[in-house]
Parts: C-alpha cells; sequence; structure tokens
C-alpha cells in the first residue's frame, strides 16, 4: 500500500480509537491507548488529514480534538459536519418528527436525552444516567430544546430497536445504547459531504470503526479497518481487521498498511 495513495482517514471514537467505558469513572479521552494517539500525529506528518466520525456530539469531543490536534470532525452521525475548521452541514430535527418521537418514548418510559451540537438536555425528572463522560443541563418536563439533532436512548433494559415514527431510526452504537435520528443520517453522509466540499475521490479515504453504524462509512471509503475487538459482523466486511483497541489496533493497522 502507498504511503501518500490517502487523503482522508476516518476515525470512530467509542470501541475505535477509545476503549469502551468499564466500571471505572473514566473519561473518553483517557480511554484513548497513546499508541492511539501517535498514529494521529504520525499521520498528519505524513499529509493525511485525519477526522473523527462519531455519533457524540461536538461537545462531548472537545477534548479529544484539542489533545490529538485534530481540526475536522463528524458528529452526531453526519449531521454537524467540520473540516480544517470550516462548517460543512449542520442538520437539525423538524419539529413535527421531534415532537413524535419524544411522544413515542414517554408513553413507553423509554429514558433518552436531546442532544444539539454542543450540549445534552434531559428531564428534571428523567432517570437518565447516561456513560460517566456526559454532561447534562436539566430542562423543565415537556419542554423541547430549539436546535436538537439527534437524541440517545440509553437503557439498562432491552429496547425495541425501531420505533413506529415515519423517517426515524435508532442507530445502536453500543450494547442498549442507540442515537435516534433522521433516515438520512449516517457517518457515510458527513464522508460525502466533506468529499463533495472538497472535491476528494472516496478511494482516496481510509475508515477505522468497530459498531455496526460504522457499516455505512465502510461503503463509501475506499479501505476499511475493523478493531480486533469490534462487532463480528463489522469485521467480516472490513478489508482488514487490526488487533483490539488496548492491543495498539490503530498503530498497528497504521504501520501494516504503511500509511505511517
Amino acid at each position: 500500500m502507498i504511503k501518500n495513495q490517502y487523503r482522508i482517514a476516518f476515525f470512530d471514537i467509542d470501541g475505535t480509537l477509545a476503549g469502551h467505558k468499564t466500571s471505572e469513572d473514566t473519561t473518553i479521552l483517557s480511554r484513548i491507548p497513546d499508541s492511539a494517539k501517535s498514529a494521529i500525529k504520525e499521520l498528519r506528518r505524513t499529509g493525511i488529514e485525519p477526522v473523527i466520525a462519531t455519533g457524540r456530539n461536538h461537545g462531548m469531543i472537545k477534548d479529544i480534538l484539542s489533545d490529538l490536534n485534530v481540526e475536522s470532525f463528524i458528529s452526531n452521525n453526519g449531521r454537524y459536519v467540520v473540516f480544517e475548521g470550516q462548517v460543512i452541514s449542520h442538520d437539525t430535527f423538524d419539529k413535527e418528527h421531534l415532537n413524535a418521537v419524544v411522544d413515542y418514548f414517554l408513553e413507553h418510559d423509554i429514558e433518552f436525552c436531546f442532544e444539539t451540537v454542543e450540549k445534552l438536555y434531559i428531564y428534571e425528572s428523567s432517570k437518565f444516567k447516561g456513560d460517566g463522560s456526559m454532561g447534562f443541563e436539566k430542562i423543565p418536563d415537556g419542554t423541547i430544546p430549539d436546535n436538537i439533532i439527534q437524541l440517545i436512548v440509553m437503557n439498562e433494559r432491552d429496547i425495541p430497536e425501531t420505533i413506529p415514527v415515519p423517517d426515524i431510526k435508532m442507530l445502536k452504537v453500543a450494547p442498549n445504547v442507540y442515537d435516534v435520528t433522521m433516515n438520512h443520517s449516517s457517518k457515510a453522509i458527513g464522508i460525502q459531504k466533506i468529499l463533495s466540499s472538497m472535491d476528494i475521490d472516496a478511494l482516496r479515504t481510509i475508515a477505522f470503526g468497530d459498531e455496526v453504524n460504522d457499516l455505512p462509512m465502510f461503503e463509501k471509503v475506499g479501505f476499511s479497518v475493523a478493531m480486533g475487538d469490534g462487532n463480528p459482523d463489522v469485521q467480516k466486511v472490513a478489508d482488514y481487521v487490526t488487533s483490539n483497541v488496548y492491543d495498539d489496533g490503530i498503530w498497528n493497522a497504521c504501520k501494516k498498511l504503511e500509511l505511517i
């Protein structure tokens, strides 16, 4: 593989750049191995632009972007896209769809939070706990904030993987954790927005992921890498399967593929 074949490398965060949260109270940044941080730095040095591609919002990944010195990211499953510091896309829910989703969750006692570019909101009576890396702003029950991009569902009990609201889908991002968004939202759409805006051929891009919400991203790029401890369904379709997150998976893949 030729080192300069690729212009962009897309990275999922949870389960890819960072290990999944355990019982310990850790931040996302603390779960990123030093070897992965070194790989990001080396990629940039060789002329490959690292881009974070995540379901999380910008407010939740600010420290990661700063620590890794990354200015390009796809957040909220492709609904907020920034490339080299320039905002390319910012999509939000319309009121009709958002009201229908909220009504369904309340009726079925499904805990959720609202998500904007920078903040997460929960109702004052909410039992939504998050994963320890989330900071919430409490709002009066029944209130719906402006500029909602998506919602997050995180429950200890099993919940439906689909909801009877037209044009809405639930993206599984971790066990019993779902991002609730519009059907036309995905990391792949975020990637396409970057490619179109920057006039870059998809064949000159590579992506790293671990979970089923990374599959559309894999289909969009020129080469795909699955983590060794990732979802088996993702590993089956990836062009290459690297080692586990904490076994220097990102670094090992970048070296094996001669990206660095």
